[in-house]
């Protein structure tokens, strides 16, 4: 196994942190952070193999933290989809370089911020409107399976789940109703995820030998978010989530960058 540097080593444990923070803490954006931020360190397949674990885990114990805080015909709406969505990408994925998957991850990165400072200023106050039993079924059904994709490719899932909570839950309690509701679709999800993950060798031996040290820093951050949760209740902490995203901003550039097309050596001009 790679001997990580010291740098290395802070920049994962903090991409840990942030995984308990925002898988207790919220309903989705883990992974508009998390896979950038593992890039910085790993290769792009690398950084997609090690945060899935560590969100798969926060699932688990999500489920003590919200135990029966979830709408079942909320969820179940998006699991076929979402399961068709992972089969599809991962297809996908796995035939991808690894240039090819850092200007995805840095596009798809780019791509949701805005929708994320949409979410804060403008679709927050949604009024449900999914009311149906057909029309949820149907529009659950599509969400998921582009959750499936998005979460597949870059662990971006969240952000599209929340905006479909949005849209189907009542608004009293709806902060611990969605990550609830987040918890259970994210467990489906990521169980899958680990079956196609380890047949396309996204994830292997090499990689779950790196998740045991993160595992401290991933506990303090689940009880953190949890906390925070509580804390907050409605309350929004847009200021934070804007620096995150700058953040984010600043990390996709770098991968888009890290990935353009390298002039070969005959063209590069050469001195007199």
């Amino acid at each position: 196994m790679v001997e990580r540097s010291a740098k290395q080593r802070i920049l994962l444990q903090m991409a840990s942190f942030y995984v308990g923070v925002t898988k207790s803490g919220f309903a989705g954006g883990t992974g508009i952070v998390i896979t950038p931020l593992m890039a910085m360190v790993l290769r792009p397949k690398e950084s997609l193999g090690l945060a899935l674990p560590l969100l798969f885990l926060s699932d688990i114990v999500n489920f003590g933290l919200y135990w029966g805080q979830w709408k079942w015909g909320v969820v179940a709406a998006l699991l076929p989809g979402s399961a068709l969505g992972i089969v599809f990408a991962t297809r996908v994925l796995v035939r991808l370089s690894e240039t090819w998957v850092k200007r995805v991850l840095g596009a798809l990165a780019l791509f949701f911020v805005p929708i994320q400072i949409l979410r804060m200023t403008v679709w927050h106050d949604f009024t449900p409107v999914l009311t149906g039993s057909a029309m949820n079924l149907v529009a659950g059904f599509g969400i998921g399976f582009v959750t499936g994709i998005f979460s597949t490719m870059a662990h971006l899932g969240g952000i599209i789940t929340t905006l479909y909570f949005l849209l189907v839950l009542p608004k009293e309690n709806i902060n611990v109703t969605m990550v609830g509701c987040a918890t259970v679709i994210f467990f489906w999800i990521n169980g899958i995820k680990l079956i196609t993950y380890t047949r396309g060798q996204i994830i292997n031996r090499d990689i779950l030998r790196m998740v045991p040290p993160l595992l401290p820093m991933l506990a303090i951050g689940l009880l953190a978010g949890k906390w925070v949760n509580s804390l907050l209740g409605g309350v929004r902490v847009d200021w934070f989530v804007y620096i995150v995203l700058v953040i984010v901003s600043v990390m996709a550039w770098k991968l888009l960058w890290d990935a353009r097309p390298k002039p070969k050596a005959s063209e590069q001009p050469t001195s007199p």
